[in-house]
């Protein structure tokens, strides 16, 4: 089992994020493998224009979904999150142009984890992610202007791609690991950026908590989804995987009215 170190633990709860070099270079070929499979497979060809992007991403197939039962993974987050975490789903995102400045969640309650995945080379300025540490953590610093990021021009006179920030230069293989609330972007990249996620939650225990996570089980109507796993991610694991799926599965019963309802309403999709 892959295990954190506590300086690990401290520098993610202080900042937000980890980069792990490496971590999964002995599979990456076949991650790629399967990335690409996953596009084949539903017919979801990349203009290099618009972001284009599948949710839920590898459960969609019986052999990517795998991952959350690699020993490194769940040392990962459970090493963040606590060993009773729950795994959220993820996206897989065919990436064009800049990402401005934004944070994936504003949650007060509970932890709350994206993996990123990115399958090609990416330096401060072709796309690699930019990170302003410390962010994440709402309760002390919610109104420190560095959340306004994408009103740079107006509030600072500068580009929001000169915002002060740590790029996150990586390759294929290496992980990056960043709470939720973190605020991040990327500037530079091409039109043809490979990337996909995993997301987790702790534990939610008090009805305030298990309000959030189901909030953030609704929000995912917008991709059309009825639930956030698929069928092949709940049968297909060994039984030590259902602990990381059961409460999400408890959560759900409000999405699939939302998703209908999105389907009716939206001309695709959400892109993001």
């Amino acid at each position: 089992m892959f295990t954190l170190t506590d300086a690990q633990k401290r520098f993610f709860d202080t900042f937000g994020f980890l980069h792990l070099p490496g971590l999964l270079a002995d599979r990456i070929e076949w991650i790629t493998g399967e990335y690409e499979a996953v596009w084949r497979d539903r017919g979801v060809v990349h203009d290099g224009v618009r972001r284009s992007c599948i949710v839920p991403f590898i459960d969609q197939r019986a052999a990517f979904c795998t991952l959350l039962d690699d020993p490194r993974i769940v040392g990962l987050v459970s090493g963040l999150l606590g060993d009773d975490f729950s795994y959220l789903g993820g996206d897989g995102n065919w990436y064009a142009g800049d990402t401005g400045w934004h944070s994936d969640g504003f949650h007060h309650l509970g932890g709350w984890l994206k993996v990123a995945f990115y399958l090609d080379p990416l330096t401060r300025d072709t796309g690699s992610l930019r990170v302003i540490p410390g962010t994440h953590r709402l309760g002390e610093c919610e109104a420190w202007a560095a959340r306004q990021s994408r009103q740079a021009p107006e509030l600072w006179g500068i580009e929001p791609r000169d915002v002060p920030a740590v790029a996150l230069e990586t390759q294929p293989g290496d992980l990056v690991a960043f709470n939720h609330n973190l605020m991040h972007a990327s500037f530079g990249g091409s039109g043809q950026r490979r990337m996909f996620t995993m997301n987790f939650c702790s534990r939610m225990d008090t009805p305030d908590e298990v309000r959030e996570l189901e909030q953030f089980i609704n929000a995912q109507a917008r991709f059309w989804i009825d639930q956030l796993h698929t069928d092949a991610m709940r049968t297909t694991g060994p039984p030590t995987r259902m602990q990381y799926l059961r409460q999400v599965m408890e959560c759900e019963h409000g999405l699939a009215p939302l998703a209908a309802r999105a389907r009716a309403e939206l001309a695709e999709p959400s892109r993001g």
